[in-house]
């Protein structure tokens, strides 16, 4: 039987995530910090994807990736946020409501967000199965510069205006010159990794 205590709670609020984290750098674990203020989460959960179906391959390997977004939490001592592997270590590509459908088995009274950027808003209708993420989750959308969120007619979204020059693609190009976007740790993994043409 149900503890009638623990029904009366209120539901807890998880946002995921997700991206190629190819590396992770500070202006995603800023975003992160920033969508748990505006929307009340108790955790952020780093879902790094194996291949997004939108995207060619990545630099770093999976079990890099996944290595460094742990130090990069510990760095930060973001004690709120984890990373999962569980997209990682499904066959490619990655697909966000087969995520969906499996987080929300594990936790059915957890309300679910997910952070995502304006150009991926603009698109969520090319995702796999867009009614069940319209249905399942409430969508934290970055914006930069002034951008607008479109309204969606029965899709929950709320909009976050954030700034960060930090971006994987610059730091994968010139590591050197974009050294200080990543944290101490993470820098230092990428040098013994010999990642990003880091040394």
């Amino acid at each position: 039987m149900a503890d009638p205590a623990k029904q009366q709670s209120p539901s807890r609020r998880v946002a995921i995530f997700g991206g190629s984290f190819d590396p992770v750098h500070r202006g995603h674990l800023a975003m992160a910090t920033l969508a748990r203020a505006v929307a009340g989460l108790e955790e952020v959960l780093f879902m790094p994807a194996a291949v997004s179906p939108f995207k060619q391959g990545t630099v770093a390997t999976a079990a890099q990736r996944f290595e460094m977004l742990g130090i990069a939490l510990a760095d930060a001592a973001m004690d709120w946020a984890g990373v999962s592997d569980f997209e990682l270590k499904r066959p490619a590509p990655s697909y966000s409501w087969e995520t969906l459908r499996h987080f929300r088995a594990l936790e059915p009274e957890t309300e679910w967000y997910w952070i995502l950027g304006t150009d991926q808003w603009e698109q969520i209708d090319r995702w796999a199965e867009p009614e069940r993420l319209r249905e399942g989750l409430h969508f934290l959308v970055f914006t930069r510069e002034g951008q607008i969120v479109r309204d969606r007619p029965g899709w929950r979204r709320t909009a976050i205006p954030f700034e960060h020059p930090a971006s994987s693609t610059a730091i994968r190009a010139d590591f050197a010159a974009h050294r200080d976007w990543l944290t101490e740790g993470v820098a230092a993994y990428c040098g013994q990794e010999r990642i990003y043409g880091s040394l």
